[in-house]
């Protein structure tokens, strides 16, 4: 259902303007579609057809479909995208926060270093990814996410290795400020890639999917540590050193995974590995054009989506708008809340009187009832629109736990009570997914889309002297 219509010479829009599409993902306007057509039954009158045109091989093509057609096209891109993108943002923060479980173990008197200044290499860590954070992204627009993210997932994995080798605080803080440099813009990067692919209206489940990857972290990632100290003298390591080996090898596969699986665009996903294999695609040339028909429709965007180029007037006007402030504050008063509690879940429970193996062990239940609840809140806000009411309903969950922290006992005797505490704020739904897709709402073009995400992502600026007293 395309029909083509040959472009005339000198043809002008209603700006003015005569503007072709690079077939990529990105968005397609020609200036003659008002967002009030969209809606509209085709040319033929068949009621629940969708179409939009396109600019295809210099011909201005018009792509009709249908609502099942398109399902058919999201649940594939579902099952591409969303296991990738979960599977390397739930390793990286589990990069980024076993260090928990490694303080479980004798990774302070091997380096004999304290808490504090394994602490301080928490912090540069995060120093590490705001530093490039929007450097990262600009990079992404010019290389191409399908080769940058994989490129950034492969380096953080060796780097995480290499922390086995650590036996002071120089090598440890020198470790972790590399680690942070490697992961910086990943997580706007990917929210860019996912918002590329599908419709505002698909974005906050997708999201939340995306941002499972804290939650599996602080569940599996306690798992995989406390199957790594058991190896502790295996070959001649230290648990903690197993930690890292497991962790960082891991996350290499799936660097490797996504450089072959991540396509150009939705008309090359038959290359594998950036094209040296190539073979038939998850996405035939009709499916490709509704992708890149509905995109436009729903976007409603112009420019040339080839070589988008984030320039400083998108940082700028980002910066400076009404909108992006009170998002962040809200981001912020998430992160404060429980931050801590994400990065140091494993020591405190230990300093309840648990073994080093349980309490690790313990500290999965919570992230994982979190990750659940907050899919189904976000399936919730994909289906109703309420963001506001969705994120308090969270900050009031979280609320209740923190003031129970708060009251009870830190005490070997009081060691249940305050674990079930513990385990009622870890299992809040994550309200981070939901408020990054209402920031992302108030800006229509991709760089400024990228640029709100990789400003979101700085936020964990503010908590780098998060400290644990020294004993």
């Amino acid at each position: 259902m395309t029909e083509e219509q040959p472009r005339l010479p000198g043809k002008e829009y209603s700006d003015g303007k005569e503007r072709p599409i690079n077939l990529s993902i990105h968005q397609f306007y020609d200036g003659t579609t008002t967002p009030s057509d969209i809606h509209k039954p085709d040319p033929e009158g068949q009621p629940g057809i969708l179409s939009y045109p396109i600019v295809k091989n210099g011909h201005q093509i018009l792509v009709t479909w249908t609502p099942q057609e398109e399902s058919v096209i999201v649940r594939k891109l579902d099952f591409l995208f969303l296991p990738i993108f979960s599977l390397m943002f739930t390793l990286m923060a589990i990069d980024r926060t076993n260090v928990s479980s490694v303080l479980t173990s004798t990774f302070l008197s091997d380096t004999s270093m304290t808490r504090d200044q394994a602490n301080t290499g928490v912090s540069l860590l995060w120093l590490g990814i705001v530093l490039l954070e929007i450097p990262s992204n600009i990079i992404l627009h010019r290389v191409g996410p399908h080769y940058w993210i994989p490129a950034q997932v492969v380096v953080w994995g060796f780097i995480e290795v290499l922390q086995m080798f650590v036996t002071n605080a120089s090598g440890w803080y020198a470790a972790r400020l590399f680690l942070g440099l490697a992961e910086s813009g990943f997580i706007p990067g990917g929210l860019y890639i996912l918002s590329t692919w599908y419709v505002p209206n698909e974005l906050t489940q997708r999201t939340a999917v995306f941002f499972l990857g804290p939650a599996l972290a602080g569940a599996f990632g306690s798992l995989v540590s406390a199957g790594a100290l058991t190896l502790h003298e295996h070959r001649g390591l230290r648990g903690w050193q197993w930690i890292f080996i497991i962790c960082g090898v891991s996350t290499i596969t799936s660097g490797v995974l996504a450089f072959a699986l991540l396509p150009k665009s939705p008309y090359h996903t038959g290359h594998l590995f950036g094209g040296l294999i190539r073979m038939q695609g998850w996405l035939n040339e009709r499916e490709a054009d509704i992708l890149v028909a509905r995109q436009a429709r729903q976007q409603d965007n112009q420019g040339d989506g080839s070589n988008i180029k984030i320039q400083w007037k998108d940082i700028t006007d980002v910066l400076f708008h009404w909108a992006t402030w009170p998002y962040l504050i809200v981001c912020l008063s998430g992160l404060q809340s429980t931050n801590g509690l994400s990065t140091w879940g494993a020591t405190i429970i230990k300093s309840l009187g648990f073994s080093a193996i349980r309490a690790n062990l313990l500290n999965a239940p919570g992230s994982l009832l979190g990750a659940i609840f907050g899919i189904v809140l976000s399936a919730v806000v994909d289906r109703y629109s309420r963001f506001g009411y969705a994120i308090a309903f969270s900050a009031v969950w979280t609320l209740a736990g923190l003031i129970a922290l708060y009251c009870l006992p830190i005490t070997s005797q009081a060691s249940w009570s305050f674990y079930a505490a513990y385990l009622v704020t870890q299992s809040s739904p994550n309200w981070q997914p939901i408020n990054v897709t209402w920031l992302s709402l108030n800006f229509k073009t991709p760089q400024k889309r990228a640029v709100a995400y990789a400003v979101y992502s700085m936020e964990p600026l503010t908590l780098m002297k998060l400290k644990l007293d020294d004993h």
